[in-house]
């Protein structure tokens, strides 16, 4: 039996023994979860968030960082970047969106309380990501 027939008996079985587990409706849903065409917009969406980090800056500046500063480090200017300041956006902007996507969720659901938890938790996230822009805008000396 060739490798590639070995691999298809086993998908079947896995899959056989997932739709089992799940049912067939949670089944059609787990597979549009990973379907082409949503690992490409994951990939779109991540690859926006990357370069609004701003890693290419980062890149373009990595030689003066470390000459001069730790690569660990925030530094304290607007004018360079090191991997520090970019990680720190990367993970703002990532913690901004999902706050986002969690009051998006909250106008979707239907019920009593289950809406209004996603629209506050969405809000709550949202506020506390802009406290800690404020402080790193604040440390870098704006």
């Amino acid at each position: 039996m060739g490798i590639k027939k070995r691999f298809l008996v086993f998908y079947n079985m896995f899959l056989e023994k997932i739709q089992q587990m799940m049912g067939k409706k949670r089944i059609v849903k787990f597979y549009s979860i990973f379907s082409l065409r949503r690992m490409m917009e994951i990939a779109y969406m991540l690859a926006l968030i990357v370069l609004f980090a701003g890693v290419i800056n980062a890149l373009l500046e990595m030689r003066t960082v470390s000459r001069f500063f730790s690569e660990l480090s925030i530094i304290r200017s607007f004018r360079i970047q090191s991997f520090m300041d970019t990680f720190l956006n990367f993970l703002l902007i990532t913690v901004g969106t999902f706050g986002i996507y969690l009051m998006y969720l909250g106008g979707r659901k239907a019920g009593t309380r289950a809406p209004n938890l996603y629209v506050l938790s969405g809000l709550t996230i949202i506020i506390i990501n802009v406290f800690i822009l404020l402080f790193i805008i604040g440390y870098k000396g704006g």
